[in-house]
């Protein structure tokens, strides 16, 4: 079957991208063009979004990536915006900014990177081996998945109660502003 072909090889795709760990990441600081081909060199065999320039100065607008210093970013300023530019196809800015803090908590930058780069490769390896085998992901197996429109639908609809669920979370563990007094 054609679909079933092309998908596995989608999937063997998705596991050849080599995603950095903290002691991948440049060990010096870059300058904003330099960001921006570092994280797209990453991001564009997943077949996420072109990084841009315009981008990373609305990060640093919005506060959700310190500014740079002289011009230069450093490696947590180029983790967070690797992060956000896997996050940003599914999720809003504030959210993911918000979810960074949360998991920055009592964690050093390292920790939290390697972390969820770690669960990333980990997700996309089940869903290799859901596809592959018997093993059940999202309650979907490879007999599911034979049928491409099945585990397209069962698929979409488990993407958005995930973000569903993770906007939850993020909104029970984020602060809430201030009220200004009149």
């Amino acid at each position: 079957m054609a679909e079933e072909e092309a998908y596995s090889a989608y999937l063997k795709q998705l596991q050849q991208v080599d995603l950095p760990r903290w002691t991948d990441l440049p060990q010096f600081d870059l300058y904003m063009d330099q960001v921006v081909q570092f994280v797209n060199d990453i991001v564009q065999p997943l077949g996420l979004g072109e990084l841009t320039a315009t981008m990373v100065n609305n990060y640093v607008k919005k506060g959700v990536i310190t500014p740079p210093i002289k011009k230069k970013y450093q490696k947590g300023q180029v983790a967070n915006i690797l992060m956000i530019a896997i996050l940003k196809p599914v999720f809003a800015l504030d959210t993911i900014a918000a979810g960074i803090d949360y998991q920055l908590q009592g964690r050093e930058k390292q920790q939290a990177f390697d972390s969820f780069i770690l669960g990333f490769i980990t997700a996309i390896q089940q869903a290799n081996s859901s596809f592959s085998g018997e093993v059940m992901i999202n309650k979907i197996n490879k007999q599911d998945t034979l049928n491409v429109q099945s585990a397209m639908v069962d698929l979409a609809i488990n993407a958005v109660l995930q973000k569903m669920l993770v906007e939850a979370m993020v909104k029970m563990v984020t602060p809430e502003a201030p009220k200004k007094k009149a």
